[in-house]
């Protein structure tokens, strides 16, 4: 499996991290090149750091399982924008959803800097090699660092909903997603975070946004996986889909 068609429960996350790296042929090779080459002209501030591409994703009676292939970020943008024909990688990646005490989802928008410059979704980021321990990749480390590092956020000040959700995110990307609720409400957050983090041009998110889930989002201003969420969370609690 490298995709999902529907929002899906689940009650357990394994991610074993592969021994081997993701080892790529020399075309492919010369093509991750280029198009890094490409990019980084376009935005001198990418970082070619770890990341990782994914394999053998199961989804079963609640659990999520997969294998994560070690790679650098240059390939996985390729395997994002262009792709990797002949192999079967997704890209999966941690969501924390943090809700205000009215209900409203907290996003930020890219700023110019970013790979996904001008969109909107929750503060978040793909795997990197910080999120191994005991050869596992542990979302919840990914998004204690991920909330701190854009949003100021301390994952210990919310509180977890018990289950996450698989949303797809386009092909073969897969967001884990799991609400976080804060007992301030959205005027209150949105103060804690401006006095936390620098919001602007010259941060890593240019503006904060508390979106009601009843409100449709632009999908032109946001990626796959965000008009799903507040749908979900619009209706308090999400239909239950299967994989395929």
């Amino acid at each position: 499996m490298t995709a999902i068609e529907r929002a899906t429960r689940l009650t357990r996350v394994d991610i074993v991290v592969a021994l081997e790296p993701l080892r790529l042929t020399d075309d492919e090779r010369r093509a991750v090149e280029a198009h890094w080459a490409r990019a980084t002209a376009a935005n001198p501030a990418l970082w070619n750091g770890s990341a990782f591409l994914f394999e053998a994703i199961t989804i079963r009676n609640g659990g999520f399982s997969a294998v994560a292939r070690p790679t650098d970020y240059a390939t996985l943008l390729h395997r994002l924008r262009v792709g990797l024909p002949g192999r079967a990688t997704s890209h999966v990646f941690p969501v924390p959803a943090v809700t205000s005490r009215d209900g409203r989802l907290l996003v930020g928008r890219q700023s110019a800097t970013t790979t996904n410059a001008g969109l909107s979704y929750p503060p978040s980021g793909s795997f990197d090699a910080d999120d191994v321990i005991d050869g596992r990749l542990d979302p919840i480390a990914n998004m204690r660092r991920e909330l701190d590092e854009e949003a100021g956020i301390d994952l210990g000040d919310l509180t977890p909903d018990p289950e996450w959700w698989a949303l797809p995110s386009g092909e073969g990307r897969i967001a884990l997603t799991r609400r976080f609720r804060s007992a301030l409400d959205a005027a209150a957050l949105g103060a804690a975070i401006a006095k936390r983090v620098t919001v602007g041009p010259d941060g890593e998110l240019d503006r904060i946004d508390f979106l009601d889930p009843a409100r449709p989002l632009a999908a032109a201003t946001t990626v796959p996986y965000v008009p799903l969420l507040l749908e979900l969370l619009a209706v308090g609690e999400p239909q239950e889909g299967s994989a395929p």
